[in-house]
């Protein structure tokens, strides 16, 4: 391509006959040549403009090629984190589920357990106090027989009954005591062992009235004691017949 100053420059021959006007070729060679140098240089401005844009496109698409590796390791490795979180949500509900069902069984033996043991205190404080009951309608008996029995003499006959009843008394004494002691105890190991499911307190429900000493008329004979168990209760739901 020429420069405007290659076209300034250029020279043509005179002609002899029928040639251009030299004037008027210079003329216009100098506008020509005005013109030119405005789009020689304008083409170099684009030319210049358009390296840079091309510069910057390869740039832009170099960056878009890392971005969209680092987005696609970023992805794989969310992936990765979001698979790994799963497992270990998984893993842990099962413990969690294993360790939960292994504690309800525990508990539920245990208190099927204390269930047991409570059922067999209860019974056996029903044994006692039927003992009690028993021993008491035996002693009942015993001084309802009294009167029929021959007295030998006043002093005699009155020094065996108070020995009699006296060791009634003390029997009845010893059982109820022993039998409080035994469901204070048992209830004590049944609170202790006892965590999820407490057991009933036998030694709060359990109720023995202070025995109650009357005194009874026999004949002729004076007055001697009686001892009253009518009141005689054990556990607030638990009456034995």
């Amino acid at each position: 391509m020429l420069t405007p100053q290659e076209v300034s420059e250029r020279a043509f021959p005179k002609a002899s006959f029928g040639g251009y006007n030299m004037t008027q070729v210079d003329e216009f060679l100098d506008v020509l040549t005005e013109d030119y140098s405005a789009l020689y240089s304008e083409n170099a401005v684009l030319k210049s403009k358009m390296k840079v844009l091309v510069e910057k496109v390869e740039e832009y698409r170099s960056t878009e090629e890392a971005m969209r590796k680092a987005l696609m390791t970023a992805q794989r490795m969310a992936d990765d984190l979001v698979k790994e979180a799963e497992q270990k949500r998984d893993q842990i509900l099962q413990e969690a589920a294993a360790e939960a069902q292994k504690k309800v069984d525990s508990i539920r033996q245990e208190a099927e357990v204390e269930q047991f043991r409570l059922a067999a205190a209860q019974k056996e404080t029903a044994g006692y106090v039927a003992k009690v009951k028993a021993l008491h309608a035996q002693a009942q008996a015993y001084l309802d027989q009294l009167d029929q029995l021959v007295p030998a003499a006043p002093d005699q006959q009155e020094e065996k009954m108070e020995e009699a009843v006296s060791d009634i008394d003390d029997s009845v004494q010893r059982l109820v005591a022993q039998a409080m002691a035994e469901a204070a105890a048992e209830n004590e190991k049944v609170r202790q062992a006892g965590e999820s499911q407490p057991a009933e307190d036998l030694s709060d429900t359990a109720e023995f009235p202070a025995q109650k000493v009357q005194p009874e008329e026999n004949g002729d004979m004076e007055k001697t004691t009686r001892i009253d168990f009518g009141e005689l209760q054990f556990g607030r739901d638990y009456e034995i017949k």
